[in-house]
């Protein structure tokens, strides 16, 4: 059962046993090898696995080989934008003793996504976590300069969702959506919660009321209705609509 699930690498000892048994054509049997040595390579945040739960590990995957990301944050400025100094202080809030490793992780993620990669990224961040002051009120700021600068990439996008907006849909939680270049490859939806995480996609989960389509429905009116360019949000706005 644990290679059916997925949780265990199949080994090439195996995968020729079941090709026999299965007695499958010279293309198939050379696609599965194929596909079983990609499997067995290790990704690149391998070293960091003992900290991560299953779930993260599994985002992590989708990360990397999303062609789309989609991430409304309502509380905190998204893992992918913050400084180091924001995230120091807010890893600080980790059950997880090996901060510090949790924070060159971060920023490792950032590299690969924002330097190396050419995925397209669009966030969407209540007004609430660019005024919540994490740290200090300086620290805040770089912050947002470094949100602006951000945004200036040719694969990124960042919008300020205001107060004003008032209560715009699926506003209370956190998610992220990945969107992949196969065509035969679903959208996942990455839920986090205090007690874990939830990874939906098309298949039906038990206790999940909203489909991907809600949340994806959900991102593209808030981005499209209310959502401003963080490059026109200050500060000094006007909190509340007149």
């Amino acid at each position: 059962m644990r290679l059916e699930s997925g949780r265990v690498k199949i080994s090439m000892t195996d995968l020729k046993a079941l090709i026999s048994f299965y007695g499958l054509s010279s293309d198939d049997s050379e696609k599965l090898r194929r596909a079983a040595e990609e499997a067995r390579r290790q990704p690149w945040w391998y070293e960091y696995r003992s900290l991560l739960s299953e779930g993260f590990q599994s985002y992590l995957g989708y990360e990397a080989s999303a062609s789309v990301i989609r991430n409304f944050e309502a509380l905190f400025i998204p893992g992918l934008l913050q400084t180091e100094e924001y995230a120091h202080v807010a890893l600080q809030q980790s059950v997880v003793p090996e901060k510090e490793e949790l924070l060159d992780l971060r920023m490792k993620r950032q590299e690969r996504m924002l330097s190396e990669s050419k995925t397209e990224l669009r966030f969407l961040i209540d007004e609430a976590a660019l005024r919540r002051v994490v740290g200090t009120a300086e620290l805040m700021e770089a912050q947002i300069r470094h949100l602006q600068q951000v945004s200036a990439l040719d694969h990124v996008s960042i919008g300020v969702v205001p107060f004003s907006s008032g209560l715009y849909p699926l506003l209370r939680s956190p998610y992220v959506i990945f969107e992949f270049a196969k065509a035969d490859q679903e959208r996942v939806v990455y839920l986090e919660n205090p007690d874990g995480s939830v990874i939906l996609n098309n298949k039906a989960i038990v206790g999940v009321q909203r489909s991907v389509e809600t949340y994806l429905e959900a991102f593209w009116e808030i981005e499209n209705r209310y959502a401003q360019p963080i490059t026109e949000w200050s500060p000094h706005s006007p909190q509340l609509a007149a």
